[in-house]
């Protein structure tokens, strides 16, 4: 059985009444205290900051590709988070990572994927040239409309 996960965040409606280290909490980059929002509690950041970052994505500390507030990861991948970054050469591919789950230099030399929907389908995709069945078959309909 797994434990609870903690919540990242300091709520203001259970901490900020003491007086000591939680009840002085605040924003590192607008001053907000713990009572006037929640603080993230790893960077000492308010709701309000990280939601501006996460809209301006900022490079240091939002993913540039899908958004993600992860600033270790963002640092370690160059302004790209773990889920942006092609597992087999590193290289950043936000749309063809969610499609493939490979970059798509890496799906193609791979020659497994169908180019157009993601699927899986190596013997297809080797006789129609990089894509499966189904999605010759919607293109050959749609081209003799």
């Amino acid at each position: 059985m797994a434990g609870r996960r903690k919540n990242p965040w300091l709520d203001p409606n259970k901490e900020g009444r003491s007086k000591g280290r939680r009840g002085k909490r605040y924003c590192a980059r607008c001053g907000n205290t713990v009572r006037q929002s929640r603080i993230l509690k790893n960077y000492n950041l308010c709701e309000f900051c990280v939601q501006e970052m996460i809209r301006k994505k900022q490079k240091n500390w939002v993913c540039q590709g899908c958004g993600r507030f992860a600033p270790e990861e963002v640092k370690a991948g160059r302004g790209y988070c773990r889920q942006c970054l092609c597992p087999a050469c590193g290289q950043p591919d936000p749309t063809a990572i969610r499609k493939f789950g490979l970059c798509l230099a890496c799906a193609k030399q791979a020659g497994v994927f169908c180019l157009r929907c993601g699927q899986e389908a190596p013997a297809q995709v080797r006789k129609n040239k990089g894509y499966c069945d189904r999605c010759v078959s919607s293109v050959r309909s749609t081209d003799k409309l």
